[in-house]
């Protein structure tokens, strides 16, 4: 196993953390797929691995300063916390979509009742 240092972005947060793996790919992928896919939103936006020759470029350097370092059980925290959020909102999305289903079909019956009591 190989260590990698990974940014990866959730809620517009960059986050440093450690990671191990055997590759990059797999370190980022580790990350990655913690996150869940929303309707409209990603748990985990974007994740780069960089192991030790990547880590000498200027790319890193001014990733990395612009990343809060993270323990990587905390890193696992904030994504459960996100991925809690987009399916909650996922939820109340569809519970909405069904409330206005409803709220139709029931106008639509008032409107009928309506024009029997006006007729």
């Amino acid at each position: 196993m190989t260590r990698f240092m990974v940014i990866a972005r959730v809620n517009g947060c960059d986050y440093l953390t450690k990671v191990e793996a055997q590759s990059a790919y797999g370190a980022e992928h580790k990350i990655i797929d913690m996150g869940v896919c929303g309707k409209h939103e990603y748990g985990v936006e974007n994740c780069m691995a960089y192991d030790l020759e990547a880590m000498k470029t200027d790319t890193f350097r001014i990733n990395a300063i612009n990343a809060e370092p993270i323990a990587y059980d905390e890193l696992v925290k904030v994504i459960n916390e996100r991925n809690a959020e987009i399916v909650r909102k996922d939820c109340a999305e569809d519970k909405m979509r069904e409330i206005e289903r409803q709220m139709k079909l029931l106008q639509e019956e008032y409107n009928k009742a309506q024009e029997i009591y006006t007729a």
